[in-house]
């Protein structure tokens, strides 16, 4: 009798510690949400040069040119540009005859290898939140003496409230696949347990809202550079912002 009743409490006993070691039952979805958003800032690129028969004089000409080109493009811009220029280089020119070259030993500066001049160049960048003046700035920069002026890129000052948008629509497409598993598994789909984010960091559930970015601080306005510049009106795409979740939901009886 005694045998008997062993097992059968044995077996109670082993039941209850399967039943407290099984893990409820749970759904992982991985989720991408993605918004776009226009670009409020944009940063056109430009190279300035100076030539002359000693480096002095090509340095002058190089810096007489980058002012008028920064006067001009703070004109068209109102103060509203932020003109960069953080490299510079001065290289001598001599006779397509010289064979001198950084990798051959030295040659005097004599003969064919004499030097005629010097060339100075300086890469500059204007970022403006003057978006649609992007093109009519690049042209500016041309007639201005600006070589290789191109829009470099256009971005966001802040991603902030992109990314929180891309958040919540990536939350609202990981309970939509989730809610359609739970379904098909004879389920419903119960609460958000846990969220990560693409690094496998803790992404909290209750996400506070953000303030609009601060604005571009205002700067005071320039004269136009004469004549007016000739307009060019561009239209860029948006801003892709994407955020990439793992989700667990539970799934309840």
């Amino acid at each position: 009798m005694n045998k008997p009743l062993f097992a059968i409490m044995l077996g109670l006993s082993a039941t209850g510690a399967l039943a407290q070691t099984v893990p409820p039952r749970q759904i992982l979805i991985s989720a991408l949400g993605t918004v776009r958003t226009p670009p409020d800032r944009v940063t056109v690129g430009y190279m300035v040069r100076g030539e002359g028969t000693t480096s002095d004089e090509a340095t002058a000409k190089l810096r007489d040119q980058a002012e008028a080109i920064r006067a001009g493009a703070q004109g068209l811009l109102r103060g509203a540009a932020e003109v960069r220029a953080s490299q510079f280089d001065i290289a001598p020119v001599r006779s397509r005859e010289c064979n001198a070259n950084s990798y051959g030993p030295p040659q005097l500066s004599t003969g064919p290898c004499a030097i005629l001049g010097y060339v100075a160049s300086m890469p500059v960048t204007v970022t403006t939140p003057r978006v649609a003046d992007a093109g009519t700035l690049v042209g500016l920069i041309g007639r201005l003496g600006g070589l290789q002026a191109s829009i470099a890129r256009y971005w966001l000052s802040d991603d902030t409230i992109a990314r929180q948008k891309a958040m919540r629509a990536a939350l609202l497409n990981a309970k939509a696949q989730a809610t359609l598993i739970a379904e098909g598994a004879g389920g419903k789909l119960g609460a958000l347990i846990r969220v990560q984010d693409s690094g496998y960091r803790e992404v909290p559930i209750e996400m506070v809202s953000v303030d609009a970015a601060t604005a571009y601080p205002p700067a005071p306005p320039a004269p136009p550079a004469p004549p007016a510049p000739i307009r060019v009106d561009l239209a860029p795409q948006p801003i892709e912002t994407n955020v990439r979740l793992m989700a667990a939901y539970a799934i309840d009886q």
